[in-house]
Protein backbone atom coordinates (compact mmCIF):
# COMPACT_ATOMS: atom_id res chain seq x y z
CA UNK A 1 0.00 0.00 0.00
CA UNK A 2 1.58 3.34 -0.75
CA UNK A 3 1.09 6.27 1.36
CA UNK A 4 -0.06 9.57 0.01
CA UNK A 5 2.48 12.43 -0.34
CA UNK A 6 1.18 15.52 1.06
CA UNK A 7 3.91 17.96 -0.10
CA UNK A 8 5.07 17.08 -3.13
CA UNK A 9 7.27 19.93 -3.26
CA UNK A 10 9.09 19.15 -0.24
CA UNK A 11 9.50 15.67 -0.75
CA UNK A 12 10.82 16.26 -4.11
CA UNK A 13 13.32 18.37 -2.53
CA UNK A 14 14.43 15.54 0.02
CA UNK A 15 14.88 13.05 -2.68
CA UNK A 16 16.55 14.84 -5.37
CA UNK A 17 19.49 13.27 -6.89
CA UNK A 18 21.05 16.55 -7.78
CA UNK A 19 20.98 17.84 -3.99
CA UNK A 20 22.26 14.72 -2.69
CA UNK A 21 25.05 14.36 -4.65
CA UNK A 22 25.91 17.96 -4.29
CA UNK A 23 25.67 17.40 -0.25
CA UNK A 24 27.91 14.22 -0.37
CA UNK A 25 30.42 15.99 -2.44
CA UNK A 26 30.47 18.51 0.08
CA UNK A 27 30.94 16.41 2.65
CA UNK A 28 33.85 14.74 1.55
CA UNK A 29 35.34 18.00 0.91
CA UNK A 30 34.59 19.24 4.40
CA UNK A 31 36.12 15.97 5.68
CA UNK A 32 39.02 16.32 4.17
CA UNK A 33 40.17 19.84 5.12
CA UNK A 34 41.31 18.44 7.95
CA UNK A 35 43.18 15.23 6.36
CA UNK A 36 44.90 17.34 4.22
CA UNK A 37 47.78 19.63 4.63
CA UNK A 38 46.16 22.20 2.33
CA UNK A 39 43.08 23.54 3.59
CA UNK A 40 42.60 25.75 -0.39
CA UNK A 41 41.51 22.72 -2.59
CA UNK A 42 38.98 21.16 0.09
CA UNK A 43 37.35 24.40 0.91
CA UNK A 44 36.91 25.73 -2.43
CA UNK A 45 35.48 22.25 -3.61
CA UNK A 46 32.96 22.94 -0.43
CA UNK A 47 32.02 26.25 -1.05
CA UNK A 48 31.46 25.20 -4.91
CA UNK A 49 29.07 22.30 -3.84
CA UNK A 50 26.91 23.80 -1.08
CA UNK A 51 26.73 27.14 -3.63
CA UNK A 52 25.46 25.10 -6.42
CA UNK A 53 23.09 23.51 -3.88
CA UNK A 54 21.87 26.94 -2.59
CA UNK A 55 21.62 27.46 -6.25
CA UNK A 56 19.65 24.24 -7.16
CA UNK A 57 17.88 24.92 -4.15
CA UNK A 58 16.27 28.37 -4.99
CA UNK A 59 15.63 27.39 -9.06
CA UNK A 60 13.45 24.27 -7.53
CA UNK A 61 11.03 26.46 -4.82
CA UNK A 62 11.53 30.04 -7.03
CA UNK A 63 11.05 28.26 -10.74
CA UNK A 64 8.61 25.55 -9.84
CA UNK A 65 9.74 23.20 -12.64
CA UNK A 66 7.19 20.34 -13.53
CA UNK A 67 9.44 17.27 -13.00
CA UNK A 68 12.27 16.67 -11.42
CA UNK A 69 14.28 13.33 -10.83
CA UNK A 70 14.44 11.85 -7.36
CA UNK A 71 16.37 8.56 -5.92
CA UNK A 72 14.91 7.77 -2.69
CA UNK A 73 18.08 5.28 -2.63
CA UNK A 74 20.19 7.66 -3.02
CA UNK A 75 18.38 9.95 -0.54
CA UNK A 76 18.33 7.07 2.53
CA UNK A 77 22.21 6.32 2.39
CA UNK A 78 23.09 10.23 2.42
CA UNK A 79 21.30 10.19 5.62
CA UNK A 80 23.61 7.87 7.04
CA UNK A 81 26.65 8.91 5.19
CA UNK A 82 26.21 12.52 6.69
CA UNK A 83 25.78 10.66 10.38
CA UNK A 84 29.04 8.54 9.78
CA UNK A 85 30.89 12.45 8.76
CA UNK A 86 29.43 13.89 12.21
CA UNK A 87 30.86 11.12 14.28
CA UNK A 88 34.27 11.20 12.58
CA UNK A 89 34.76 14.61 12.23
CA UNK A 90 33.68 14.71 16.24
CA UNK A 91 36.38 12.34 17.23
CA UNK A 92 40.48 13.82 17.19
CA UNK A 93 42.21 10.74 17.36
CA UNK A 94 41.69 8.83 14.21
CA UNK A 95 44.03 6.33 12.08
CA UNK A 96 43.94 7.62 8.59
CA UNK A 97 41.48 4.35 7.69
CA UNK A 98 38.64 6.32 9.59
CA UNK A 99 39.04 9.56 7.08
CA UNK A 100 39.15 7.66 4.05
CA UNK A 101 36.12 5.43 4.28
CA UNK A 102 33.74 8.22 3.58
CA UNK A 103 35.42 8.74 0.66
CA UNK A 104 35.52 4.94 -0.26
CA UNK A 105 31.85 4.69 0.42
CA UNK A 106 31.11 7.81 -1.15
CA UNK A 107 32.48 6.87 -4.46
CA UNK A 108 30.80 3.38 -4.36
CA UNK A 109 27.11 5.10 -3.57
CA UNK A 110 27.78 7.56 -6.06
CA UNK A 111 28.46 4.75 -8.63
CA UNK A 112 25.85 2.15 -7.74
CA UNK A 113 23.31 5.37 -8.22
CA UNK A 114 24.30 5.99 -11.68
CA UNK A 115 24.62 2.75 -12.86
CA UNK A 116 21.35 1.43 -10.54
CA UNK A 117 17.70 2.03 -12.68
CA UNK A 118 16.22 3.77 -9.21
CA UNK A 119 16.14 7.33 -10.56
CA UNK A 120 12.03 8.25 -10.34
CA UNK A 121 10.98 11.38 -12.83
CA UNK A 122 8.42 12.48 -10.33
CA UNK A 123 6.08 15.05 -11.45
CA UNK A 124 5.66 18.04 -8.60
Amino acid sequence: MKQEIVHRRLYAFFNSKVLNVLLVIGVISLLQIGFLESILLPSVCAITSFALFIGYTLWLWIKKPKQITINVWLSNKTIWFTLYYLIVINISNLIWQCRALPIVAAIIMCFIAMVRPKDEVFDI
